[in-house]
Order: C-alpha cells, then sequence, then structure tokens
C-alpha cells in the first residue's frame, strides 16, 4: 500500500544515516502504530519522557537499567507529540510496564527531545567515550 514506499524511504533514510556514521548495527524501523498497540509491543526498559512533577529523571531511569541484576543494552524511548501525553496515555503506558520520566524542567520540542533523549543513553551506555 502508500504507507509501504514511505516506511521503504524511511529505512533507506536509516541505513544511509548508519553508513554515514559507521554504525555497524541498523535500528529497527517499524511500520506506523497505534499508541497503544506501541505500548503493547515493548518489552524489556521502557521510558515515557513525560513533563509531569515527581518523576524520575532519565539519567537516574537509564543508570538504573545499566546496573540492575538483569542490565540491558536496549530502552525503548517514547517521546509525545507537540504538547505532551495526556494523562490517559501515561496511565496507558504504565500499565504496560512502561516508567514515565523526566528530563527536568526545560520543555522541549518533539524533535529536539527526541534527540536529547538518545544523546543521554548514549552516554549513559558508555557510547560516547
Amino acid at each position: 500500500g502508500p504507507g509501504s514506499s514511505r516506511l521503504n524511504r524511511w529505512r533507506n533514510v536509516v541505513h544511509e544515516a548508519a553508513q554515514q556514521s559507521r554504525r555497524g548495527v541498523l535500528p529497527g524501523l517499524n511500520a506506523v502504530t497505534t499508541f497503544s498497540e506501541a505500548c503493547r509491543l515493548t518489552s524489556g526498559a521502557s521510558l515515557l519522557l513525560y513533563e509531569g512533577d515527581g518523576y524520575m529523571g532519565i539519567k537516574d531511569a537509564i543508570k538504573a537499567i545499566t546496573t540492575s541484576d538483569v542490565p540491558r543494552r536496549e530502552v525503548d524511548i517514547f517521546i509525545g507529540p507537540e504538547g505532551g501525553f495526556s494523562s490517559e496515555e501515561v496511565t496507558l503506558a504504565c500499565s504496560n510496564g512502561m516508567q514515565p520520566v523526566s528530563m527536568g524542567r526545560r520543555i522541549l520540542r518533539a524533535e529536539t527531545a527526541g534527540l536529547v533523549a538518545a544523546s543521554v543513553v548514549f552516554y549513559e551506555f558508555g557510547d560516547l567515550d
């Protein structure tokens, strides 16, 4: 269908970016899905960036993942749309084992939040040494 050509184009972009950065393992890129389905498909460590008060910071959450009894090398990060996740979406995410985390007091644009979150993950996993 029409969505498959878009997905193939996106996969080509991922492949070219991985080659350019000399990355040995390609990041996965799945078909577009609903938020609730994406929540069900997560496995392992899954973080939901949320601007609500009282949540663990992303750095501490990733440190907890990397130093747990079963340390993981993969983290699913969910970044909301402009305006953030609704409280219903946060509840759904939590019911699927995801952990809401804060990125501090700053409110970042969606595309910037993804880059910042990925940078924190790379740093905490030692990939920027």
